[in-house]
């Protein structure tokens, strides 16, 4: 934490007087989280039955746009991170990290287990597909929920 706040990054991003680098990177991040959750849970959606008539194969050209947004977050991301260092000591963004990570792992194995397989729109999801999808949505609102709350650590004793 130390050596982070004592880099020109952290100089740059915590005390530049400007308005507009801190609201910009913190857009940046909303925006990545947008897109990130909103295609996954579009996607997890509709594999567990919401718009059966949509076929699911198509939505596979949105993955390269999924990976846009990660990489927008995670710039930004490190980016809030670097502004305040301090909050690396509070537990709720460690819940917000854990459920990132259960999140990506878990649309990996979606992607595996659901669009890679060649018969996608000619039958029944796997039950294991369903349960990844399920899973996906609820470690995304994990994720959501640690880092809105992450901003207020006196709510939880941190």
């Amino acid at each position: 934490i130390t050596w982070m706040q004592e880099t020109s990054l952290h100089t740059w991003l915590a005390e530049n007087p400007s308005w507009f680098v801190y609201p910009l990177t913190l857009a940046l991040h909303s925006l990545g989280m947008g897109i990130i959750v909103g295609m996954n849970v579009a996607i997890s959606l509709r594999i567990l039955g919401a718009v059966p008539a949509l076929p699911l194969a198509p939505l596979a050209r949105f993955f390269p746009i999924v990976w846009l947004g990660l990489t927008v977050n995670a710039l930004s991301g490190v980016g809030l991170t670097f502004t305040d260092p301090e909050k690396l000591r509070n537990w709720i963004l460690w819940i917000k990290f854990s459920c990132l990570a259960l999140a990506l792992v878990t649309f990996r194995l979606l992607r595996a287990e659901v669009f890679r397989n060649p018969d996608l729109d000619k039958g029944p999801l796997s039950l294991r597909g369903k349960v990844l999808a399920g899973a996906s949505i609820l470690f995304w609102a994990g994720t959501i929920w640690g880092g809105r709350f992450s901003a207020y650590p006196e709510l939880f004793g941190s």
